[in-house]
């Protein structure tokens, strides 16, 4: 099959949406149909974006119609999805899509284990990769005996609650230094959890990064991988990245494969380790989607979206070629200014200009498309609460004076 597919692109409202889409249609010179929830949507403002759709969001009831609709309309080559609500959609979907249309999914089965916090650890201590000490069990126990607070010198703080699910959004993650803080940060990760399940873990700490190694199966042979090391992130800790490097670890890379293979995956998958003080590494979790950074590997060559359309299409292409000479970084500045108006405090507003502005880092916006790229956070932070009280608090935390004009500035 020739190039030019046409690619119905979802989850138009996260910045990775931008970058798949220029990638689709610089590599294949793919026709975009977009959707988003609103018209504020990136992709949707895009130069990239041939065809806008508007639907609900990925996790509402009425997704899977406007998708079946948008199907129906656009008869794409290829559906893909960028985000894990969006992913989970299109695997209830599949059945009845026209065998025309070609997606890259994991079975269910492998989908739901990826998902499954601690069906993903079990597996992988079973395979002999280390993973953290789990508490979720003691946790269980002092929550049926009333919660004594005594009951907490059975944990080795400082300790780390996630939601056990993956769930595609929201803040699912925390660190506890303080038992006196626990449950009130265990049950904030409850309200927001799938099912309401949090696993309790040993904290690991080491260099504070982490370690992430995307891959890309097909019917369960590696056909690309990319390894970064994530340097900061928002939130603080487990969040998306917001300054990351490339990393090359062979062994990583090997422990990811073995459990991507165990779990018998399709499609791609990002599989995340952090480091212990002695140097060892130890698994997080398998992200089953595109991960929030992708746009690093995209810039250095390693193309996972047009590499995946083009195997499932059978097209007849050249691919750019994949690099990483030297070291490279990037840094996420609208990611870092959208988590300093929800937290303007004068440690964040400092880490944020110190993640910004890293010597010698590049930026991931794409200033060939500027309407989507700094369009939208406007809109997004006119939906938050109060949001140029906040914005004057976050500046006056850093030079020690209120600004009278961020108002004005703002617009």
């Amino acid at each position: 099959m020739c190039a030019d597919p046409t690619v119905l692109l979802l989850d138009g409202d996260y910045p990775t949406a931008l970058t798949v889409a220029r990638e689709l249609s610089e590599d294949l010179g793919a026709t975009i149909v977009g959707v988003g929830t609103t018209r504020y949507s990136r992709l949707l403002r895009s130069r990239y974006c041939d065809e806008k759709i508007l639907a609900p969001p990925p996790e509402s009831e009425g997704y899977a119609d406007a998708l079946e609709s948008a199907v129906r309309t656009h008869r794409p080559d290829f559906v893909l999805p960028v985000g894990y609500q969006s992913t989970v959609a299109v695997d209830r979907l599949r059945s009845i899509l026209p065998s025309s249309v070609s997606t890259s999914l994991p079975s269910s089965e492998s989908l739901r284990t990826g998902a499954d916090k601690s069906a993903v650890l079990d597996r992988a201590a079973r395979l002999g990769i280390d993973v953290p000490t789990e508490y979720s069990s003691v946790v269980e126990r002092i929550d049926a005996n009333g919660r004594p607070r005594s009951a907490f010198d059975q944990l080795n703080f400082p300790v780390f609650l996630k939601a056990r699910h993956e769930s595609g959004g929201g803040e699912t993650t925390a660190r506890v230094d303080d038992p006196a803080r626990f449950w009130r940060t265990y049950d904030r990760i409850v309200a927001v959890a799938p099912d309401g399940d949090v696993l309790v873990q040993e904290l690991i700490e080491g260099t504070g990064s982490t370690y992430g190694v995307g891959v890309l199966c097909s019917d369960n042979d590696v056909v690309l991988r990319f390894s970064h090391e994530e340097l900061q992130s928002v939130p603080r800790w487990g969040g998306s990245g917001t300054h990351l490097r490339t990393y090359r670890n062979p062994s990583l890379e090997a422990q990811a494969t073995d459990l991507l293979q165990d779990l018998g995956w399709h499609g791609i998958a990002l599989v995340e380790f952090k480091r212990r003080p002695n140097g060892s590494f130890v698994l997080m979790e398998v992200n089953p989607k595109f991960w929030a950074s992708y746009a690093l590997a995209s810039e250095r060559g390693y193309r996972f979206a047009s590499t995946m359309i083009a195997a499932a299409l059978d097209l007849d292409v050249d691919l750019p070629v994949r690099s990483i000479g030297t070291v490279d970084e990037m840094v996420f500045p609208l990611r870092e200014l959208q988590y300093c108006v929800r937290q303007p405090t004068r440690n964040e507003i400092s880490t944020a200009l110190r993640t910004v502005l890293t010597p010698g880092a590049k930026w991931s916006l794409d200033w060939t498309d500027p309407v989507a790229w700094l369009m939208p956070p406007v809109a997004a932070m006119e939906r938050v609460p109060d949001v140029e009280s906040r914005v004057e608090a976050a500046v006056g935390a850093v030079t020690g004076r209120q600004s009278q004009n961020v108002g004005e500035d703002r617009r």
